[in-house]
């Protein structure tokens, strides 16, 4: 019985073995090349990507502002880099396997020889970039060093960047590119990439709104729309817009990135070609912008030296809301910037870096009246009949508060005793820019139906055009003065805002917006850009806010005499001289305290002992105060010690000069809604003074511009150049 028993087993055992041997011949005879390639396609290697072209922008005549030409990237893996053993063993195999090396070669003599070859390659790669060795070297640690702190943000212990090839020499031309194609292409740790550069044309005057671009930060990275997109999500180390309409229009510009898989000698198993990203239309005028840029220089230099600051002007399609022109000034140079920007980002007098069209906030001053006139008329606080008294100030038992602006000028003159002694109506009250019948309404009205009407006309909110610098300026509603201010309106607040001046703040752009909801009888967002689909970058659509057409009539009429009637505020200075058509505006002069152009910094260090210096940047303080190798301390306290204009002691306050305007046909009905190349202009030169004569002229000269036809806009064009 046993022996059959352990016959059977041997029998079990025996069958096993052949059936272990047979499987073993048949998966390394029968099926070796089935798994070979099973193994080679195991160890492809992870793909690499191709960058692609940004789409380019145009202006409103499609005259091209940004583009990408093509360049080339060297690009070297960053285990080369770093010299990383395991990356070198694998490259070892690889290359052993590919019979660069015998079969029989070492490893360690692979690595060996690997080093020495990573080693040459850098005074080789000087020679044919034209770039020093030792700058070759810092570029490779700064990557090295931006893929460390890309771990460490991460908290991974192994990123993906540590298994690419990555940009040392960017922007290389095609001729440099081909000899090191030539001479160190067969490196596997070496690759020349087709690239871009973004080339610009005619930039200067549009370099606020452009933008820029930048590395892909983690903010940007997380809050990419396209995030999980393999081929057009951001990745770390690309570069995207960070501001101006790169930033607006970044899901649209950029393209949808090659990729290239490898197999494990490197060798192209599969290739997907990048795309072209889409192209971008602006509504700007690139010759208006210009123009207007010439005209707001003058006006600055103009004004003596020590009230020279900056300037800005928007115009605005008031039929489709597109924005002809964004204007500030000064500008730099688009080229030059980053060898600048140091020096820019101090010049705290004239802060060039600074978009003032949508991001500097401004007290509107008189421009507000409209706003006021409108809302107290549609609350029925007033009638357009209603009239007040202009007795030079407002407060019977206080003269020296609360004042008109002509009684300040003029000595004692009051607008009734100027213009009409039955006292200031809607239309006169805006012809006449009268404060006091403004505070009356304002009163009326009171500071929060105030600011409510603010808000209608599109006040502390961004216009829709999507740019990531635009600010939404203040509206200080009751909400707004608790959490800010920590106290409740007050009647004078209605008094000051009622005058645009107190907290309530706006943008040069939001006051276009005004003016054209103004003209066409209701607020809607403003678009600056289109890509080639048509689709609209920036917010979405919001529904329009209507206005009562009667009480707008009152305004019109108003600010057709401002510019067109003997007395008006802008009489002298916007009427236009382009057959056919009418300016109608509003002046304004808003009190603003001068701007602070140096701090006196304070820094304390953990052990309690503290320095101070002056300076406008907190950097330059702190260089200052530290020595080298010192620890360093946290900045505990900011004071200003230096404002510009630089005031006499009872000086009165510098104030900005506005005027906003819009054109119409003359044959337009007097207060009615106008239609046919109408456009609304918004104008203010800092620290200006006088609205009607030192921005009128300049909103008149955009108008006529405007209004005129290309032969003769050329004409001007040609005379100022030689000029």
């Amino acid at each position: 019985m046993f022996q059959r028993r352990l016959t059977w087993f041997s029998i079990l055992l025996c069958s096993v073995a052949l059936g272990i041997i047979a499987r073993l011949v048949q998966i390394q005879v029968v099926q070796a090349a089935e798994y070979e390639r099973l193994a080679e396609r195991i160890l492809t290697r992870r793909p690499e990507y191709v960058p692609a072209p940004r789409g380019t922008v145009f202006d409103h005549a499609g005259r091209p502002l940004l583009t990408d030409v093509p360049t080339a990237d060297i690009c070297i893996h960053y285990g080369a880099l770093t010299q990383r053993d395991t990356y070198l063993r694998e490259v070892a195999r690889a290359l052993r396997k590919r019979g660069d090396y015998p079969a029989d070669a070492e490893l360690h003599d692979i690595r060996a020889d690997l080093h020495a070859q990573i080693d040459e390659m850098w005074w080789r790669l000087a020679g044919l970039t034209g770039v020093p060795q030792p700058e070759l070297l810092e570029r490779a640690a700064r990557v090295v060093a931006r893929v460390e702190r890309w771990r460490a943000a991460t908290r991974q212990e192994v990123i993906r960047e540590e298994n690419q090839l990555l940009a040392v020499v960017e922007d290389v031309g095609n001729e440099v590119a081909v000899a090191v194609r030539l001479e160190l292409g067969h490196r596997p740790w070496l690759r020349v990439v087709p690239s871009s550069r973004r080339v610009a044309d005619r930039a200067d005057a549009l370099v606020h709104v452009l933008g820029r671009l930048g590395a892909a930060s983690p903010e940007l990275l997380a809050a990419d729309p396209l995030r999980g997109d393999e081929l057009r999500g951001l990745r770390p180390g690309d570069r995207c817009g960070v501001s101006g309409v790169e930033r607006l229009a970044e899901t649209s510009l950029r393209g949808k990135r090659g990729r290239v898989t490898l197999d494990y000698t490197w060798q192209p198993l599969e290739r997907t070609e990048p795309v072209r990203g889409r192209d971008v239309h602006l509504t700007i005028d690139l010759d208006l912008q210009e123009f207007v840029l010439g005209l707001l220089e003058e006006a600055v230099l103009e004004r003596p030296e020590m009230e020279r600051a900056g300037a800005a002007a928007a115009v605005v399609d008031v039929a489709t809301r597109e924005v002809r022109a964004l204007v500030s000034y000064p500008v730099y140079s688009y080229a030059r910037f980053p060898e600048e920007y140091e020096q820019l980002r101090r010049d705290a007098r004239r802060l060039p870096l600074l978009s003032r069209a949508v991001q500097a906030q401004y007290p509107p001053g008189s421009i507000c009246k409209a706003i006021t006139l409108v809302g107290g008329l549609s609350d029925g606080v007033v009638t357009p009949a209603t009239r007040f008294h202009c007795t030079g100030h407002l407060l019977p038992d206080q003269p020296d508060r609360f004042r008109c602006w002509i009684y300040n000028q003029y000595d004692g003159i009051t607008h009734d005793m100027a213009d009409n002694p039955a006292g200031q109506d809607g239309e006169s009250a805006v012809r006449n820019s009268c404060n006091i019948y403004f505070f009356q309404v304002g009163q009326k009205l009171g500071p929060q139906p105030l600011c409510e009407w603010f808000s209608r006309f599109g006040l502390g909110r961004t216009t829709g055009m999507g740019l990531i610098e635009e600010t939404s300026g203040i509206v200080p509603d009751e909400a707004w003065m608790l959490r800010v201010a920590g106290r409740r309106h007050q009647n004078a607040d209605a008094w000051n805002f009622s005058i645009g001046q107190g907290e309530v703040t706006i943008t040069p752009i939001q006051a276009a917006g005004v003016v054209a909801a103004i003209a066409s009888g209701q607020w809607a967002p403003l678009r600056l850009a289109y890509d080639d689909t048509g689709h609209a970058c920036g917010a979405p659509p919001t529904p329009p806010t209507t206005f009562d057409e009667s009480a707008l009539r009152v305004l019109r009429r108003g600010m057709w005499r401002v510019v067109n009637e003997y007395g008006g505020t802008a009489y002298k200075y916007a009427r236009l001289a382009a057959p056919g058509y009418e300016f109608c505006g509003k002046t304004g002069s808003a009190q603003t305290p001068p701007r602070p152009v140096a701090y006196r910094y304070t820094f304390e260090w953990p052990g309690g002992r503290r320095a101070s210096a002056v300076a406008f940047v907190e950097e330059d303080a702190l260089a200052q105060v530290v020595d080298p190798g010192d620890e360093t301390p946290r900045c505990v306290g900011r004071h200003t010690v230096e404002r510009y204009p630089n005031l006499d002691e009872g000086e009165r306050l510098p104030a900005h000069a506005w005027f906003i305007g819009y054109t119409q046909p003359s044959a337009t009905p007097r207060g009615e809604r106008p239609s046919d190349k109408v456009f609304a202009i918004a104008v203010l030169v800092e620290f200006g003074g006088s609205g009607g004569s030192v921005a009128g002229p300049v909103a008149k000269r955009i108008a006529e511009y405007l209004l005129r036809g290309p032969e003769t806009r050329n004409q001007e064009s040609g005379l100022k150049d030689e000029g």
